[in-house]
């Protein structure tokens, strides 16, 4: 039976009891162990464990509910099983980014109050001072094999917390996004309805498709494909560390995978260099979480491969607008919004109001009430524009606004993706400098000049107010945060 939006679990309970009764023997999870042995987990063993999970919590916490159950842990199998087994106990789950800095998250389990931490124990670089202050707390990933399997009932508060993941935090703290099932729900129509496109646009049988999980489970793409994957019985293939990248694909056949831009030059170089056996049947691409060249999408459409692109936030559940056209001429659009939410423009910032946005910002209702208003309006920051056809354009960022003195707004990305058509251009953050616009530029310092000369044509083709005043050339890339995004 093909999952559709009608016939879809509603809730976290539904969706495991499902996976038990209707996919029991269908593989769940894949990952190597080792060096070249692929693990191969069903929904039978993963409901198992799942229930193992609630029944470590039940009998460590003793009423579990509304506790907070954090993990800071690179993805693995147990990864999964410890996110459900705590929803099904009816607690709290916290995912963190274990690549993070000390000082960033000791503020962010401050903030938490973690009543259990299920930790890899990789030393990350800070294993001293999270044992010193959190020891009795800590609990390895895989704690749970032991315990007795918890019974199955439904514990969620289906309006209430059950979730909690942080903001990337590009210009400042990170702050923590609270979502309810309801929410998680909610959203699922968005990452459901894109296999019909796939399935129409191509007549491929996405309903034997596995996917190839590259992305941590701390980003809200991650963890909504988790859950996506599990309400269709698909089979998830385990990636935890980039390195391993062409090791795990190569050993685990997978047709789809969500993609990061870093990601996508690498996989455009292959394909371009005749070099796609190694991709292993790799045919649909997910790009989110950036703009991408739309000449790399393009070639890549025209070597068969199915691009789609998402638009979504932590703060919305993922759920925004969807791109399956594979037109050319969409190809720098996020597509059409859909229909889980409403959408409106205040002032060129793009706003939604719907079930799948967030309860709040965590202990923080200040910032909760500066994103949304008193009408239930979500204000994503995303400067935006729609179009005649309906398709939406994402033109910058309203907290990255350089604002004249002339009253003039500028968008630094639009000016970014100017100066990165040149080559030789590496990365680049464009921002104000002493009344001026100004690039940072990383690139080879035999590359400087042609950089110099291509910044020097762009701006005659420029308004004067737009035209970018002065070059500075990094020596080192360019500083990013935890989740890789460009610090500004």
């Amino acid at each position: 039976e093909v999952v559709t939006v009608a016939n879809m679990p509603m809730t976290v309970f539904d969706m495991i009891s499902a996976m038990q009764n209707k996919y029991a023997d269908r593989v769940a999870f894949r990952y190597v162990e080792g060096k070249d042995t692929v693990v191969e987990k069903t929904y039978a063993q993963y409901v198992q464990d799942i229930r193992k999970a609630t029944g470590y919590l039940q009998q460590e916490l003793g009423e579990p509910k509304g506790k907070k159950i954090v993990i800071l842990s690179r993805t693995n199998y147990e990864y999964g099983a410890v996110v459900f087994g705590t929803m099904m106990a009816g607690a709290v789950i916290v995912t963190l980014n274990q690549g993070k800095t000390w000082a960033e998250l000791e503020y962010e389990l401050g903030m938490v109050e973690p009543d259990l931490i299920f930790n890899d124990g990789i030393d990350y670089g800070y294993r001293a001072q999270l044992e010193a202050l959190y020891g009795a707390r800590l609990r390895p990933m895989d704690a749970w094999t032991a315990a007795p399997e918890a019974e199955m009932v439904n514990r969620i508060d289906h309006e209430g917390l059950l979730m909690l993941m942080f903001t990337s935090g590009t210009t400042g703290r990170s702050k923590g996004v609270m979502l309810s099932q309801k929410n998680l729900f909610a959203a699922m129509p968005a990452f459901l309805d894109p296999f019909d496109d796939v399935r129409k646009a191509t007549g491929w049988d996405t309903d034997k498709f596995c996917s190839l999980s590259a992305l941590p489970m701390f980003h809200i793409s991650a963890m909504t494909s988790l859950v996506s994957w599990s309400i269709t019985g698909h089979c998830i293939n385990l990636c935890n560390d980039l390195k391993y990248f062409y090791r795990d694909i190569g050993a685990m056949h997978s047709e789809v995978m969500a993609v990061v831009p870093v990601l996508l030059k690498s996989l455009y170089k292959d394909v371009m260099k005749g070099r796609r056996d190694r991709l292993n049947g790799l045919c649909v691409l997910t790009c989110g979480a950036a703009m991408f060249d739309p000449k790399m999408l393009k070639d890549l459409m025209d070597k068969g491969f199915f691009i789609a692109q998402m638009y979504g936030l932590t703060e919305t559940c993922g759920d925004g607008a969807w791109n399956s056209s594979q037109e050319e001429k969409h190809l720098t659009s996020v597509g059409h919004v859909d229909n889980s939410c409403e959408y409106k423009l205040d002032d060129g910032e793009l706003c939604m109001r719907g079930t799948p946005i967030m309860l709040g910002y965590y202990k923080d209702p200040e910032a909760t009430a500066e994103v949304i208003d008193k009408d239930g309006w979500f204000h994503t920051g995303d400067i935006a524009r729609l179009e005649e056809d309906s398709y939406m354009y994402l033109t910058g960022r309203k907290k990255n606004l350089i604002i004249l003195d002339s009253g003039e707004n500028i968008s630094p990305e639009e000016l970014e993706d100017l100066v990165e058509k040149c080559p030789a251009v590496q990365e680049c953050i464009v921002k104000e400098m002493g009344k001026k616009i100004g690039a940072v530029v990383y690139c080879p310092q035999d590359k400087q000049q042609t950089v110099q000369d291509h910044i020097t044509e762009m701006n005659r083709t420029l308004p004067l107010y737009k035209r970018i005043g002065v070059v500075e050339f990094s020596a080192e890339p360019l500083p990013r945060n935890a989740t890789g995004k460009l610090l500004r």
